[in-house]
C-alpha cells in the first residue's frame, strides 16, 4: 500500500481524532490551532459524514413508518410484561407462538422514546446510520483505499445505503455491526491472524438479539472461515483442512444465532421469514430488484463497476473480498432490502481494489484553508440541523399520519367495544401504538410471519387483484382503516355493500361496514 502524507489524508481517522496532530504539534500551540489541524486532516471524513447526517435529518418527519411503530409497540410490551411468547395483539395471530427475535432493539427504541420522545429516537437513528457510514469510510482507508479511489467508489454505494437506511426500524442497529464484522474479516485477509478478529463472535451474539440480518453476518463469518480453509489446503494439503481457527469461524458463527431467549425456536422464525415466498408479493422491499426498474438500472451499474475493478485487480484482491461482494450483490438482486449491505460493502472494499490498478493511484491536492473551512462549515451545519430537528414537536415526526384517525376509531369502539378493525399494514402498528386498548381488535400488523398461511395467501391474492376468498377474511371486521395512497385496496374495500365512510383525509380513511 503506497504511503501518503498522513497530515492530509484520512489515515488519522482510524486513530483517536486529533491525537496524531496534537502529538506532532508543539505544546505551546493553542487549542484553536490544534483544532484547526484536526479539521484539516479530517476534512473529507467530516464532510462525508456530515452530508449523510444532514440528509437523514432533513427528511426525518417521514422516517417513522410501520416498522418503527412495530418496534415501539413490541418494545412497550417487553418493558411492561417481559419477552413475549405468544401473540395477543391481533385477531389473526391471536395465540400464535411468538418468537420476537428483535426484542433487544425494540426495547431500546421504546426506552429512547420514553426518555426523549420522537426527537431523541430520530437523532439516535440518524447517529447510527451516520456512524455506520463513517466506519465504512474509515474501513475503506484502513483496507488499502485512498482518497481518490474512495471518492470514486462512494457515489453509488452511498446512495443505495442512504435511501434504504433512513427509515426508523430495528435494522438500524445492525448497520454498524455489519461494517465492523466485514472490516475485521477483511483486515485479517491482508495480514497474519489477529486476536481482534475473534470479536466477530460477541458481535454476532449481540446482533442475534437485535435483527434478523444477523444471518447475513453469520454467513460472512462462515464464508471467511471457508476461504481460510481453501488457503490452508492449497498451502499445506489435506493437513490444512484441520485448521482450528478456520473451523471455528465456520462452526461457531451459525451457533451464535441460537443465543437468544428463544433458543432453538429461533430456527422457526428464520424459516418463516427468510424463506416465505408470500413476503415478496406483499411487501415491496422483499421484492427482487427487477420489480423496481428505477433502482435496478443503477444497482446493476454499481455491480458491473465493482466486478470490473475486482476482476482487473486479479489476485491482488483477496478471495474473501471477491466472494463477499458476489454474495452481497446476489442478495440485493433477490430482495431490495438487501441492497444496503452491498452498498456498504462497495464503500469498504472497492477502493482497495481500485488502488491495485496503477492508473487510479495518486494523491489529491490538499488546499489547507479550503479543507478547514469546509470541515468547519459542515460541522456547523450538522449542529444546526441537530438543534432544529430536536426542537420540533412530536407531531412533526408523525406528519405522515393523521391523529384524527385515532379519535375516529376510538369513537366507534366506544359505541361498540366488540368491534374489530381491519387496518392497512402501514396503519396497524400506528393504531396499536397510539391506543393500546386496540390490542386484540386489529386484524394483523407488520409481523407478517405470525399470520397463518391461509391468511397470507388470501392477502397475496387480494394484492394481486384476485379478491375471491378475501371477503371471508374481512367478514368479522366492522371497521376499516385504510391508506388512501394505496388506491387499489382502498377502492376495492370501500366499494363493498354497506360501507359508510366516517373520515376521509389525504392520509387516512376510516369507514364502517356490516360484520358477520
Amino acid at each position: 500500500m503506497e504511503t501518503v502524507e498522513s497530515e492530509h489524508t484520512l489515515a488519522q481517522v482510524v486513530a483517536i481524532p486529533g491525537a496524531d496532530t496534537a502529538a506532532a504539534a508543539p505544546r505551546s500551540r493553542s487549542t484553536a490551532a490544534r483544532f484547526g489541524d484536526w479539521l484539516e486532516a479530517q476534512a473529507l471524513f467530516i464532510a462525508l459524514a456530515a452530508v449523510v447526517a444532514i440528509v437523514c435529518m432533513v427528511g426525518a418527519s417521514a422516517h417513522l413508518l410501520q416498522d418503527g411503530y412495530l418496534a415501539l409497540v413490541d418494545g412497550r410490551i417487553i418493558a411492561l410484561h417481559g419477552i413475549p411468547s405468544h401473540s395477543y395483539l391481533t385477531v389473526m395471530a391471536h395465540g400464535v407462538r411468538w418468537v420476537d427475535q428483535q426484542w433487544l432493539a425494540q426495547l431500546a427504541f421504546y426506552g429512547l422514546q420514553r426518555l426523549g420522545g420522537y426527537a431523541l429516537l430520530t437523532l439516535v437513528d440518524v447517529a447510527l446510520v451516520t456512524a455506520a457510514f463513517g466506519l465504512a469510510v474509515t474501513a475503506a482507508h484502513d483496507l488499502g483505499g485512498h482518497e481518490r479511489q474512495m471518492i470514486r467508489a462512494l457515489p453509488l454505494g452511498a446512495i443505495f445505503y442512504i435511501i434504504t437506511a433512513v427509515t426508523i426500524r430495528s435494522q438500524v442497529f445492525a448497520y454498524p455491526l455489519f461494517v465492523v464484522t466485514l472490516w475485521l474479516l477483511a483486515s485479517e485477509t491482508r495480514g497474519a491472524p489477529r486476536k481482534r478478529t475473534l470479536l466477530v463472535f460477541p458481535i454476532l451474539l449481540l446482533w442475534a438479539n437485535l435483527h434478523g440480518s444477523v444471518t447475513m453476518g453469520a454467513g460472512l463469518v462462515m464464508l471467511y472461515g471457508a476461504t481460510r480453509l481453501v488457503r490452508q489446503a492449497s498451502a499445506r494439503g489435506l493437513a490444512g483442512l484441520a485448521d482450528a481457527r478456520s473451523i471455528a469461524f465456520v462452526v461457531l458463527a451459525p451457533l451464535c444465532l441460537l443465543a437468544t431467549p428463544y433458543g432453538f425456536s429461533i430456527v422457526h422464525y428464520y424459516d418463516v421469514t427468510l424463506f416465505n415466498s408470500q413476503f415478496s408479493k406483499l411487501v415491496s422491499e422483499w421484492r427482487p430488484v427487477f420489480a423496481e426498474p428505477a433502482l435496478a438500472v443503477p444497482y446493476f451499474l454499481m455491480v458491473a463497476l465493482a466486478a470490473w475493478f475486482v476482476v482487473r485487480s486479479g489476485r491482488r484482491t483477496p478471495l474473501f473480498d471477491w466472494l463477499a461482494l458476489i454474495v452481497l450483490a446476489i442478495g440485493g438482486v433477490l430482495a431490495l432490502r438487501n441492497m444496503i449491505w452491498f452498498g456498504l460493502a462497495t464503500i469498504m472494499l472497492l477502493p482497495a481494489a481500485m488502488d491495485q490498478l496503477g492508473r487510479f493511484r495518486g494523491s489529491m491536492p490538499k488546499p489547507r484553508r479550503l479543507n478547514r473551512a469546509l470541515a468547519a462549515a459542515m460541522l456547523g451545519f450538522t449542529l444546526i440541523t441537530v438543534a432544529a430537528t430536536a426542537a420540533h414537536p412530536a407531531s412533526w415526526f408523525q406528519r405522515t399520519y393523521d391523529s384524527r384517525g385515532i379519535a375516529a376509531v376510538g369513537a366507534i369502539l366506544a359505541r361498540d367495544p366488540s368491534a374489530r378493525v381491519y387496518a392497512n399494514i402501514r396503519l396497524s402498528d400506528w393504531l396499536l401504538w397510539e391506543d393500546p386498548r386496540l390490542a386484540g381488535h386489529v386484524a394483523y400488523d407488520t409481523s407478517l410471519e405470525l399470520l397463518p398461511a391461509r391468511d397470507l395467501r388470501a392477502f397475496t391474492a387480494f394484492y394481486q387483484g384476485r379478491t375471491g376468498g378475501y371477503a371471508s377474511v374481512l367478514d368479522p371486521y366492522s371497521v376499516l382503516v385504510l391508506d388512501p395512497t394505496n388506491k387499489p385496496e382502498t377502492r376495492t374495500l370501500l366499494g363493498q355493500p354497506g360501507v359508510h365512510v366516517v373520515l376521509r383525509t389525504k392520509k387516512i380513511v376510516v369507514a364502517t361496514k356490516p360484520a358477520s
